[in-house]
């Protein structure tokens, strides 16, 4: 499972790098570079400082309510959006003047350097301690350069341009222990890509017409880039970037979240990160996950651990129909201490669609080998045909009083699997038929299917027409993206939860 972190790892060490540093945050406006900055000074071990030239003090704070929280309260604003002119240096007095006729000539150059900065750059330069770290972020370097260069124009004729201005910069933080943070508003490489230390570049993307937000590390010098591209999110007005899916061995499964108010004829999903964004299972209805080919098993097992572990905690019964792929030992993993031992083996079954399942269970888990039911338990022998079919449902509706809803998980690889081993063809007209046969069995029935299956295959055409909760997964760089068609939901991506709980659902914004 993926983790959402504050920032990456690579940055974090970058913050931790011993001064003078320099980095670059490029991309178009609005795509959380302001967000990120924030992260970066609230991450920072020192002195903080922050010119602001686009907004105000007033309205920075307004946007950012956690800058005054703790760990951040000792940010230093310098309002750039109200400095007037911005050329005008606070450092061009009596000692600055002395210096620049009687100092040293490296003295005398360094501070008329310095005196051709723009005020809030002098500003911030003043803040910083000579003794400990510091971190100085200018947001937006492109506004505040373009403003002070506007303005000096204005005064007359002046041969200062703004690589020049950007050389001098340099140069000055190269004096000091700091760190330098400059934001651009454009994601195209200038000069400055080739004269700093680092370089992170902010994008907006739309997939499926959800909105998807990425950082990209194209160089970080000194530092080992494990992962160069993170998604991100800005909900909250809080940076937070998600880590690749881990191995299945370090998933952690979390708790099942409990049911807060039973709600007649609604199924809970074990998760409230699920319930809060696509809902409640309706009973007698189906939900219908499309996941990519190469979506790991283990995600979809950690997604439908939650539900499966509170339909049985209730007194509800799941019969899954796995995916080939899916070993006996992957089979229990995904749900062993959900229940004790002797309510699974009473409130769970598989149907063996490789035909290897049982001798592997029996062999392995004898207390479990009840659990496994054979593929003629879904179809009925030509002699008596409804005998089994009555015997599943049976099974399925419980006690018969219909107050334990029960669950149905399908894969529909598994069931392509097993109509393969028995050389049946799924046409157009079996898929009808298996169709029927769905809406047969969850008319008016109180438990709920799930069916997981790829987009493109045959039945998910078909499928979709029947279900009532469509969601739809798939994987970029390691990292799993899921939202809602039915109904429609802005993008997830999926993580840890932070309290404890099963997982959760970031919301990309």
């Amino acid at each position: 499972m993926s983790s959402a972190v504050r920032l990456p790892a690579e940055l974090r060490e970058f913050l931790a790098l011993p001064g003078p540093q320099t980095l670059l945050v490029r991309g178009p406006p609005g795509s959380g570079k302001s967000t990120l900055c924030l992260a970066l000074l609230e991450a920072f071990a020192g002195e903080r400082v922050l010119v602001t030239s686009r907004v105000s003090q007033g309205e920075l704070r307004r946007e950012f309510p956690w800058i005054g929280e703790v760990g951040a309260a000792a940010i230093h604003l310098v309002d750039a959006s109200a400095t007037d002119p911005p050329y005008r240096g606070g450092f061009a007095t009596a000692t600055g003047t002395a210096i620049l006729e009687d100092g040293e000539p490296t003295e005398r150059q360094a501070l008329a350097e310095f005196l051709m900065l723009p005020s809030p750059v002098q500003d911030a330069w003043s803040r910083l301690p000579n003794d400990r770290p510091s971190v100085v972020v200018i947001d937006s370097w492109d506004a505040l350069v373009e403003q002070y260069l506007g303005m000096r124009s204005h005064q007359g004729p002046d041969s200062l341009d703004r690589a020049e201005v950007e050389r001098m910069l340099l140069r000055r933080m190269g004096r000091s222990r700091s760190h330098l943070i400059l934001v651009l508003e454009r994601e195209e490489q200038s000069q400055l890509d080739y004269l700093v230390n680092g370089v992170v570049v902010t994008r907006r993307e739309l997939t499926d017409d959800r909105l998807e937000r990425w950082l990209l590390l194209p160089k970080l010098r000194g530092i080992r880039v494990a992962n160069s591209s993170y998604p991100y999110t800005v909900e909250g007005a809080k940076f937070q970037c998600i880590e690749p899916v881990r191995a299945n061995v370090d998933l952690r499964g979390g708790e099942i979240d409990p049911e807060p108010d039973p709600i007649p004829h609604q199924l809970w999903p074990g998760s409230k990160s699920f319930a809060e964004n696509f809902g409640r299972l309706p009973l007698g209805k189906m939900s219908l996950l499309e996941a990519d080919e190469d979506l790991p098993d283990s995600v979809l097992q950690h997604l439908l651990r939650p539900v499966i572990g509170h339909t049985m905690r209730r007194g509800g019964h799941v019969l899954l129909v796995p995916a080939a792929s899916l070993s006996a030992e992957e089979i229990w993993a995904g749900i062993d201490g959900v229940v004790p031992a002797e309510q699974l083996a009473r409130a769970f079954r598989v149907v063996d669609v490789t035909r290897d399942l049982g001798p592997r269970v029996a062999a392995t888990r004898p207390e479990l080998a009840g659990s496994v039911v054979a593929p003629s338990t879904l179809i009925p022998s030509a002699s008596n045909p409804e005998a089994r079919d009555a015997e599943l449902t049976s099974w399925l509706k419980g006690d018969g009083s219909g107050s334990f809803p029960s669950l149905v998980v399908l894969y529909v690889s598994g069931l392509e699997s097993l109509a393969a081993s028995l050389r049946v063809a799924i046409t157009p007209d079996i898929a009808a038929t298996f169709l029927g046969g769905l809406q047969a069995t969850l008319g008016g029935a109180n438990l709920h299917l799930i069916a997981i299956a790829r987009p493109d295959t045959p039945l998910a055409k078909p499928i979709r027409s029947l279900a009532a909760l469509r969601i739809r997964l798939h994987t970029r760089l390691g990292r799993v993206f899921l939202y809602g068609s039915k109904p429609w939901t802005p993008g997830f991506v999926l993580t840890e939860a932070s309290d404890g709980g099963p997982y959760d659902l970031l919301r990309i914004v």
